[in-house]
């Protein structure tokens, strides 16, 4: 099961029925509390820090993503590591104490060291996870959209193929009606994956650096 690494700790979640189960560091926690089906933010700790789990739906998928300061974070199939940097290191986003690029005055001293590709980061430098530099984060960040937006194509590939399905039988069997609702379903499938494309548009805007 993927999951989220925050810091130190691994956060999963469980959507088998009845209520999600959370886990962090493979132990459960605030189990019975959110029904499956719910959707909304639903504020959760992690170690010290806060983060949002948000359950979210578009069209038919329902799934669970994790926010922390208003930056969604990528999931991963395995927990990364919190590296520490080696002994008098600077960051190697930005030698020479030029600042990070989350605060301008950030001294270079790395404090982290990436956890996919090793490279030394200050505190300013290092990603909204605290695990991974802001290129390794925006990566993962790509491939979890990919990943969503290939989700999303199931749903409306089922409604349209359903659609025509039965328009095909109501011409086939002279019913009007029949392929009347047909059509209808291609093209409220047609609204729904237009309402989805521009709000995965507009997030993509306003979305903030890690």
């Amino acid at each position: 099961m993927a999951g989220w690494s925050i810091g130190k700790h691994w956060v999963q979640v469980d959507v088998r029925e009845p209520f999600l189960t959370i886990f962090v560091d493979e132990e459960r926690t605030r189990e019975n509390e959110i029904p499956t089906h719910a959707l909304g933010d639903f504020p959760l700790k992690i170690g010290k820090r806060g983060v949002l789990l948000r359950r979210v739906r578009n069209l038919d998928v329902a799934r669970s993503e994790i926010w922390i300061d208003g930056v969604k974070v990528p999931p991963s199939e395995d927990p990364i590591p919190r590296r520490k940097p080696k002994k008098d290191t600077v960051c190697e986003v930005h030698p020479g104490g030029k600042g990070g690029y989350r605060d301008p005055g950030a001294t270079a001293e790395a404090k982290r060291a990436c956890g996919v590709c090793r490279v030394s980061l200050c505190d300013s430098c290092v990603a909204v996870d605290d695990v991974r530099c802001k290129a390794c984060f925006e990566t993962a960040t790509t491939a979890m959209v990919k990943a969503e937006r290939a989700l999303r194509i199931k749903g409306p590939l089922l409604g349209v193929a359903l659609g025509a399905l039965v328009f095909v039988f109501g011409l086939a069997l002279d019913i009007v009606r029949m392929a009347a609702i047909g059509l209808a379903a291609i093209a409220l499938v047609g609204v729904r994956v237009g309402i989805g494309y521009a709000k995965e548009r507009q997030e993509a805007k306003n979305r903030l650096p890690p």
